[in-house]
């Protein structure tokens, strides 16, 4: 096992090396940094990003908004999911707005968020209402796969409700949770920058990108996306640690 572990981090090692290669050969070729920027305009750009006394600012304003939008989100699904198992009137009251939810484009969203909210809200708004559908059907699919015995067992013995939800439905909201964090988190924090491009909030990833975009600095937007992928990574190894904690009596 350890042995294939070490072998696939090794070939994603030298595809990343493979792909780097391609582009910084590409970017030499083209010779015009607006369309592709070399690895060192890119590597420099990322430097003047991370020295800005707003550095820190500006990435914490982003994750704020989107740790804010995922946690709301997250725990209006987690209520209505126990509501559409416990009340069959739930489930189909929330199909269309899920529906709705999920085929909307995200750029729709954005403008209407405009429309209807100042520029600091929309990515708030962006953010809670595409991941909302994705978080409240996935907890649903889960809890219905709940056995039915254990269902009727509860009614045998008149469980209350909020002894069900805390000893059964919960955890299974935790386990699904733990599973599908990284991408819907990662998900929430891409489509908050897309707000945050539209509607550039003082502070935000995206407003440094349509910045960026406006000066035509390519490698400042590369250096950003950069930034972006670290951050997912970092978010990655989070949630590798929770697992562990979660999981723990795989062990």
């Amino acid at each position: 096992m350890t042995k294939y572990s070490w072998k696939s981090k090794l070939y994603t090692f030298l595809s990343c090396v493979f792909f780097i290669g391609m582009w910084q050969l590409i970017a030499i070729e083209v010779n015009n940094d607006i369309y592709i920027p070399r690895i060192e305009q890119v590597v420099e750009a990322t430097k003047e990003i991370v020295n800005n006394k707003n550095f820190w600012l500006i990435v914490s304003s982003s994750f704020y908004r989107t740790v804010f939008s995922y946690v709301a989100a997250l725990l209006l699904s987690m209520l209505l999911g126990v509501l559409s198992i416990v009340y069959p009137f739930f489930k189909y009251l929330m199909e269309p707005i899920n529906s709705f939810g999920k085929t909307i484009p995200t750029m729709v969203l954005v403008v209407l968020s405009l429309v209807w909210f100042d520029k600091e809200k929309t990515p708030y708004v962006v953010g809670f209402a595409i991941i909302l559908p994705i978080l409240y059907e996935g907890i649903r699919n889960n809890l219905m796969q709940i056995d039915k015995k254990i269902i009727d067992m509860t009614k045998i013995y008149e469980v209350s409700l909020i002894d069900k939800i805390r000893k059964i439905y919960f955890p299974v909201m935790k386990f699904y949770f733990m599973s599908i964090f990284v991408s819907t988190f990662s998900l929430t924090f891409k489509v908050v920058i897309a707000g945050e491009v539209h509607g550039q909030p003082k502070f935000g990833i995206g407003s440094q990108i349509q910045l960026e975009k406006v000066n035509f600095n390519t490698p400042g937007i590369f250096a950003w996306i950069v930034i972006i992928v670290i951050i997912s990574l970092v978010l990655e190894i989070i949630n590798k640690f929770l697992k562990k904690k979660i999981y723990r009596w795989n062990k």
